[in-house]
């Protein structure tokens, strides 16, 4: 709230500049005291004049000139309401103080309507420690009086005010109280019923945004739908043609991969953000090799690093080679791989290095540092925290010259969050960077002959039967290639319809369903087989092969009693191992998602 004009007269003219309700009953009842104090002594003083001592007449003739002051000052100086109402309730303390000891020297009703009044009023106008120390400080000669005077009554002295002044002085203190106390109770009911107001003005913000957010949440898995299934299609079909490729088509094809990998590496980032933005992601803890994990981050990002002449450089404590730990081998990768495809895309000449060492080891936690450093461009000083919030590049001739959503630090930042750890820069410009962290995690102490390990692609699936539920002709087509390849035999339906019939008229070793299809999709296709009386129909292995990202796909799979799923665009290699469990005669586990 501004100051007004000097000579401001207007309450009105403040009240307008005052946003805040209590505020405004504060000034109001400040204003009202003053003139209701003003008008108390106008009254009285034609009354007295000449009929009360001087001393007394002159208290009057200050608490008028005084008041006056104190209301043109608040008209004018609003802001400084503090100091006015320290003085409107100090007048109150003397009063209470000159009518005992010095005045009428003895307890009267004035007396006690002052000491009342300075009590109250010190708790609406200003804050409860200085209105506790005023309260104290007006009713401690009352006390006093009471105390050392063993009869009393509220009477009159030869000082006391002739009638009708005293009537008239007790009636307006009165008057003071109830509408001091009305005024405050109708500022505490307004303000209650706009903070009413406000609050379901709030809520229904809350409603609309959360509204937003979900139909945001709805469009993005949509999209990514829509997107990741032709995308499917194109990196697979790359990968089969590529077999039977020449040289020059090889090259050709490499370019369509890598275009394809970097349009669904964009998708993935911004699915991955708006559920990391959400808290909808959750670490799937699976015993993992670290070197192993490692290898296979460079070496599907060796190639980029080749065409940019550019070394990428692996360096892994020996004491990791045979620990086992526990944790998410998606995110962990996903964390590495930005940095290291990050580290690469800055990096116009030199290396890119990543290390992992171990800093602490005990019989059931390990303690790795993983860094990763580059020659580079580097990141200017006043840029390199901002470089981790979302959408945002270390300039923007970085963006032009680099592209990139600027999401990818921001996804590791978050990552990070989930193991407990918080990514470090060092970094200097055209020096080059170095991003690190540590994380903790827990030995796996089980028996690595029940890990699940990679056993690459042979021919040895000659005679499984599969029943594929996809309605993409295109999907289709690539499924039953690919099978093909590996000597699978297959029977194409195009819902989960066309799929229940398919299988129970037929003898099927394995389903893969799509989850998105007409007349029955594939939740309710599986819920159908799960409920068969056939028993060997009923547990016929369901996997899931689904473009959507939502993030309780694997739930509702769980539930739908599914077995396993894989994301598309899936990894051929991915499919194979779970189809080799199926051939081996294995009853699949509920497995993490593939890609």
């Amino acid at each position: 709230m501004t100051s007004a004009a000097f000579f401001n007269f207007s309450l009105k003219k403040v009240l307008v500049q005052e946003p805040d309700s209590l505020k405004r009953a504060r000034l109001k009842i400040v204003f009202v005291t003053l003139v209701l104090s003003i008008l108390k002594v106008v009254i009285l003083l034609p009354i007295v004049f000449g009929n009360i001592p001087d001393n007394q007449l002159y208290r009057l003739y200050f608490v008028f000139a005084l008041y006056l002051l104190l209301t043109k000052y608040l008209l004018s100086r609003p802001d400084n309401i503090n100091v006015v109402s320290h003085i409107i309730i100090s007048t109150g303390v003397l009063a209470v103080w000159s009518n005992l000891f010095f005045f009428g020297q003895q307890l009267n009703l004035i007396t006690i309507q002052f000491m009342f009044m300075v009590s109250f009023v010190g708790y609406y106008l200003i804050n409860s420690r200085f209105a506790v120390i005023y309260s104290l400080v007006a009713i401690f000669p009352v006390m006093v009086y009471l105390l050392t005077n063993k009869a009393w009554h509220l009477g009159k002295t030869t000082q006391e005010l002739p009638s009708p002044a005293f009537e008239i002085t007790v009636l307006m203190n009165f008057s003071t109280m109830v509408i001091i106390h009305y005024m405050f109770y109708k500022a505490f009911r307004d303000n209650v019923n706009e903070k009413e107001k406000l609050n379901k003005q709030l809520h229904q913000n809350i409603a609309e945004t959360k509204a937003l957010a979900d139909s945001r949440s709805v469009f993005l898995s949509t999209m990514s739908h829509e997107l990741r299934t032709p995308l499917n299609a194109v990196i697979g079909m790359t990968s089969l043609i590529r077999d039977t490729a020449t040289k020059e088509q090889g090259e050709n094809l490499d370019i369509l991969e890598f275009s394809a990998t970097s349009l669904l590496t964009l998708v993935n980032d911004i699915l991955d953000y708006n559920k990391s933005e959400n808290d909808k992601i959750a670490l799937e803890p699976i015993p993992v090799h670290l070197p192993v994990l490692l290898h296979k981050v460079c070496t599907g990002l060796q190639q980029k690093a080749n065409e940019k002449g550019i070394k990428l450089l692996l360096e892994v404590d020996d004491h990791l080679n045979d620990k086992w730990v526990i944790t998410d081998p998606t995110r962990l990768t996903q964390i590495i791989y930005n940095l290291v495809g990050n580290a690469i895309k800055f990096t116009e000449y030199g290396h890119v290095s990543i290390k992992a060492t171990a800093v602490s080891l005990d019989e059931e936690q390990i303690i790795i540092d993983f860094s990763v450093s580059d020659t580079g461009i580097g990141i200017p000083d006043d840029r390199q925290q901002l470089i981790f919030e979302p959408f945002v590049q270390a300039s923007a001739d970085t963006t032009r010259r680099y592209g990139g959503t600027g999401l990818g630090l921001a996804i590791v930042k978050r990552l990070l969050g989930l193991f407990n750890s918080e990514i470090k820069l060092e970094s200097k410009q055209n020096e080059g960077s170095v991003f690190s962290f540590d994380v903790k995690f827990e030995l796996y102490t089980g028996s690595i002959a029940a890990i699940p390990l990679s056993s690459g692609i042979h021919n040895s699936l000659a005679g499984l039967n599969v029943l594929i539920a996809e309605d993409n002709p295109i999907n289709a087509l690539l499924l039953v290639k690919l099978l093909s390849k590996w000597n699978i035999n297959t029977i194409v339906t195009k819902n989960g319809q066309e799929a229940i019939d398919a299988h129970l008229a037929g003898s099927f070793d394995v389903v893969l369903m799509d989850l998105h299809m007409p007349v029955k999709d594939g939740y309710q296709a599986a819920i159908y087989i799960r409920a068969l009386n056939d028993g060997c129909k009923a547990t016929i292995p369901l996997i899931a092969l689904t473009a959507s990202v939502s993030h309780n796909i694997y739930d509702k799979i769980k539930q739908a009693g599914m077995d396993d799923y894989l994301s598309k665009p899936f990894q051929s290699v991915a499919l194979y191992q779970k189809l080799e469990r199926v051939y081996a005669g294995k009853k699949s586990q509920p497995l993490q998602n593939a890609t």
